[in-house]
């Protein structure tokens, strides 16, 4: 039996009309938990519009070499569409960022139909994600979720120099006390 929650992957909006992009991973039980692990970890960050969760196992992904050795097929339109949120990565340390949406039967058909409407050759990474598998923080929940963190300074060790300071004082107390001797 597996302990481990699961990996949900975060995908980050840091101004209204910007693409989403790919701003790492967490691990939860459920979507709503993971929403508020994003927050605490990737929230205090940068500023955020809203912060998209998935569960690492509902991407379909390939590279772009296994799109080259076994390009995905796209299936017959007879049964229903639903929308795709479609993701590319186009330099090795850059991030996988949203190009677009498609409609398709399957994550296999997705990914053909990907290829075709947002064609790149500098594509290396190409994620999938089925639209009804994100859960997100909804625009008006930006206030309630992002201001408590960004009006906290950044935890550097220097905001305490409580360490330092003992240092300093053990360091003139040894001084005086070889002194005395």
């Amino acid at each position: 039996m597996d302990t481990q929650w699961p990996s949900y992957i975060v995908f980050d909006e840091s101004k209204e009309g910007k693409p989403a992009f790919y701003a790492g991973a967490v691990h939860a039980p459920d979507p709503e938990m993971a929403l508020q692990n994003a927050r605490d970890v990737f929230g205090r960050r940068d500023d955020h519009v809203r912060l998209w969760v998935v569960r690492e196992s509902h991407i379909y992904a390939k590279t772009a070499e296994e799109l080259t050795l076994s390009p995905p097929e796209p299936t017959i339109e007879n049964g229903d569409l639903e929308p795709y949120h479609v993701f590319q990565k186009t330099t090795h340390k850059g991030t996988l960022n949203l190009v677009g949406e498609i409609e398709a039967a399957n994550p296999s058909d997705a990914m053909a139909k990907s290829i075709d409407t947002f064609p790149n050759l500098k594509a290396i990474v190409w994620w999938v994600i089925p639209t009804r598998v994100v859960y997100r923080t909804e625009h008006t929940e930006t206030g309630i979720l992002f201001t408590p963190g960004t009006e906290k300074a950044f935890r550097h060790p220097s905001h305490y120099p409580t360490v330092t300071l003992m240092r300093e004082i053990n360091l003139a107390n040894e001084k005086l006390n070889w002194e005395d001797e």
